[in-house]
């Protein structure tokens, strides 16, 4: 049954992605004041008359409508598409809200886009001492008071140091925010730079000052790398990297009387302009936005799949460059198959500029016609900037069969058929039985017209979880039990923000366990004791209810 219900879901999802018309795509997270973009992507462009303005809350519009065509796997089948961009730079912190637009057709009706939010996270802060070993007495007792801003402007500043200041859309540039100080202080960023127009991925933890030392016209200063970014720039023309923001207590020694004296000083670095050139014109067919360079291999997991069964063909592209902005390869696939929506993961160096690392896309699907297959070669586009040209790599073609499923295995599926159908009839007889129980509970309490209520506690999820593992489940029973039991929990509890993500995530684990082929014994361990703590931390913050 539960096999039955996940090929429904999928199904069900399956045709609602078909026919939507339009769909919105945003980031998980943002950060206030770091620009990012909201994509529309309009799946059948070739009757696509136009789009309302979007009304952005609590967003600055910064560039847009851009518009590009392309390709994308939509549905399971490749299609053209057409793309509609807009940047803007979110003003404050919290869940803001993505208003649908609605979008015109020829000779159909208006379609509305879905509602989506975004988190917006508060700028990070960091603090830390740079206390030199250098200063000297001069420096940290000045004979006189009156020259203690030009001795600070002199010994304590930011630097903005970026490793070019022309570049290609999306090719990676290196920003580095320095301070240099010969004095005793303590410092704090208060106002991170705004970074509009790029995609921003950190290299360094904002939370650690990286200490080293340098000589500038011999003088010996402390130097601490406050943070440091890749950027990929999401649009032509010039963008600017904005000053950032450092508030310093500076300690000096009065050299009269021996008492400490504090000065505070705000400091600010630079701003510095970028300027985007854009690509080159003739794009090839297949570019999706690749920058830098890579490579790109394909295989099947199987060469031998049963008819029915789930085959899956994995693409991994590898290489440097911005990993963060470009799309899915457009796979020739046979008209008989179903394709479902690749799952995709990144292996990623951020230290390495620009990103060096591995994609891969795992493709599932299923036929029921049998016989011998080819997926001819997978082809990837990218711009290589050393050399200022397009470059097309591709995969070899991947050759594989579908064979007849065996009489074994023609009993077994009956078997599970048979008994999905009894399980089904269960499911069915006990969802009436709780209905018809929920209908008398209702009962009950309107006639408490005196004021007395019915108890109900929460259950017990821990105790229920405790007793799930002492029954005698595989890895995966087990992952579904659970996934049955946070649903439980999702419905009971009024969850916050964090605790519905957290919850998701351990569901989405257990479900990618469920209805994979990897080996899940280990993975068991891990979503229990997961489950454990989440439903603990659950139980401690709802303890007035419980």
């Amino acid at each position: 049954m539960k096999r039955f219900a996940a090929v429904l879901l999928c199904f069900v999802a399956f045709l609602c992605s078909y026919s939507q018309k339009v769909q919105t795509i945003v980031p998980k997270q943002a950060i206030v004041g770091n620009a990012f973009q909201i994509q529309y992507i309009i799946s059948d462009p070739s009757t696509f008359e136009g789009i309302s303005p979007p009304i952005f809350d609590n967003l600055e519009l910064i560039s847009g409508p851009n518009y590009y065509k392309g390709n994308s796997l939509v549905g399971g089948k490749t299609q053209a598409i057409e793309n509609i961009t807009y940047t803007v730079v979110p003003l404050k912190a919290g869940t803001i809200k993505i208003n649908p637009v609605i979008a015109r057709f020829k000779n159909s009706e208006e379609t509305k886009s879905d509602e989506v939010t975004v988190i917006v996270l508060p700028q990070p802060r960091a603090s830390f001492n740079a206390l030199s070993t250098y200063t000297d007495i001069n420096l940290y007792a000045p004979s006189s008071k009156t020259d203690l801003d030009k001795l600070i402007e002199a010994n304590l500043f930011i630097k903005t140091e970026v490793d070019k200041r022309i570049c290609f859309l999306g090719q990676a540039i290196t920003a580095t925010f320095k301070l240099y100080s010969r004095l005793q202080s303590t410092s704090e960023v208060i106002n991170a730079p705004s970074l509009y127009g790029f995609s921003v991925m950190d290299v360094l933890n904002i939370n650690e000052a990286h200490q080293a030392v340098e000589t500038i016209d011999g003088k010996v200063f402390n130097t601490s790398v406050l943070r440091k970014l890749q950027l990929y720039p999401a649009q032509t023309g010039k963008l600017t990297i904005d000053e950032m923001q450092l508030q310093n207590s500076i300690e000096f020694s009065d050299s009269s009387t021996g008492k400490k004296i504090k000065v505070e000083k705000l400091l600010a670095s630079n701003p510095v302009d970028i300027m985007v050139k854009p690509l080159p014109s003739k794009q090839p067919a297949d570019y999706t936005g690749a920058v830098g360079r890579f490579t790109i291999s394909a295989n099947m997991q199987a060469t031998k799949i049963n008819a029915n069964a789930q085959g899956k063909l994995i693409i991994i592209i590898n290489g440097r460059g911005n990993f963060i902005q470009f799309g899915s390869p457009a796979i020739n696939w046979p008209k008989e198959f179903d394709v479902f929506d690749p799952l995709v993961s990144d292996e990623l160096n951020k230290n390495v500029i620009p990103t060096e690392g591995t994609r891969k896309y795992i493709f599932s699907f299923t036929t029921d016609r049998r016989g011998s297959y080819i997926i001819p070669p997978v082809s990837f586009s990218f711009f290589d900037p050393s050399s200022e040209k397009y470059e097309k790599v591709q995969t070899d073609s991947v050759r594989f069969e579908i064979i007849p499923v065996t009489e074994n295995q023609n009993k077994l599926n009956k078997r599970n058929e048979v008994e999905s159908k009894s399980r089904f009839l269960i499911y069915f007889f006990g969802g009436v039985l709780l209905l018809m129980i929920a209908f008398v509970l209702f009962r009950i309490r309107k006639k408490q017209s005196n004021g007395q209520t019915i108890s109900i506690t929460k259950p017990d999820y821990f105790q229920k979880l405790n007793e799930m593992a002492c029954q005698q489940l595989n890895a995966k029973q087990f992952c579904s039990e659970i996934h049955k039991l946070l649903s439980e929990v999702k419905k009971e509890y009024n969850l916050s923000i964090e605790q519905d993500q957290e919850l998701q995530a351990i569901r989405n684990d257990c479900q990618l366990l469920i209805y994979s082929d990897v080996d899940s014994d280990g993975k068991r361990e891990e979503l229990q004791k997961r489950t454990e703590t989440f439903i603990k931390l659950l139980s401690s913050d709802h303890s007035a209810y419980l």
